[in-house]
C-alpha cells in the first residue's frame, strides 16, 4: 500500500512539472514595449552619417605587404 502512494506521488509530481513546461508567458506590459520602442528610437536617430575621403593621386596599385604571424599555443605541462 505504501509503494501504491509513493508512485501515485511521484506521478502527480511528474505531471505537475509537465504542466509547468506547458504555461505560456505573461505577455509583456505595453507601456514597457513603449519605452523600449522610444529608447530604440533614440539610439537610431543619434548616429550621424561619417564622410571619409579617399586620394586616388597616392595610389600605386599594390597594397603593402603584410607579414601574418600564426600564433600556436605553448605546451603546458
Amino acid at each position: 500500500m505504501a509503494s501504491k502512494i509513493k508512485l501515485m506521488k511521484m506521478l502527480q509530481e511528474i505531471q505537475g512539472i509537465s504542466d509547468l513546461g506547458r504555461m505560456q508567458l505573461p505577455p509583456k506590459p505595453s507601456l514597457y514595449l513603449m519605452q523600449l520602442r522610444s529608447r530604440v528610437n533614440e539610439a537610431n536617430r543619434s548616429r550621424r552619417r561619417i564622410i571619409i575621403s579617399v586620394d586616388l593621386k597616392d595610389e600605386q596599385g599594390l597594397p603593402d605587404p603584410v607579414h601574418i604571424r600564426h600564433v600556436r599555443p605553448s605546451a603546458q605541462s
